[in-house]
């Protein structure tokens, strides 16, 4: 297996895990600058537009987790070591809590103007 293939594999294994948390960091730091403008404009949905394409993009990677844990021949586990198996299996089950996580905190959006106190 070539170098940058064996890296990206690794990667993958560990994409929920890694950008699940981030992506969640993500929205609450931008959604939590954008209260101002949100106010001024007197809607949310830019906090739900950033909300949806974070989840998105940490549904992705939960997918890439996904695949990484099963094989190239299309079985249900990858064979080799069963630590592989389990981070990626981790990594999954993180993305798919913080998707729920990023999606409860763009819902705030569709409800409150900013303007609340």
């Amino acid at each position: 297996m070539p170098f940058s293939e064996q890296r990206t594999r690794r990667f993958s294994t560990w994409a929920g895990l890694a950008i699940g948390p981030a992506a969640a960091f993500l929205q609450q730091q931008v959604g939590g600058a954008l209260v101002p403008w949100t106010c001024a404009q007197g809607n949310g949905w830019p906090v739900v537009a950033l909300g949806i394409a974070l989840a998105v993009v940490t549904a992705a990677a939960g997918f890439t987790s996904w695949r990484a844990r099963r094989s190239e021949s299309g079985h249900e586990l990858a064979p080799g070591p069963g630590n592989r198996r389990f981070v990626a299996g981790l990594s999954l089950g993180l993305a798919a809590f913080f998707v729920l996580v990023i999606l409860a905190q763009a819902l705030a959006g569709v409800f409150l103007t900013g303007c609340e106190r």
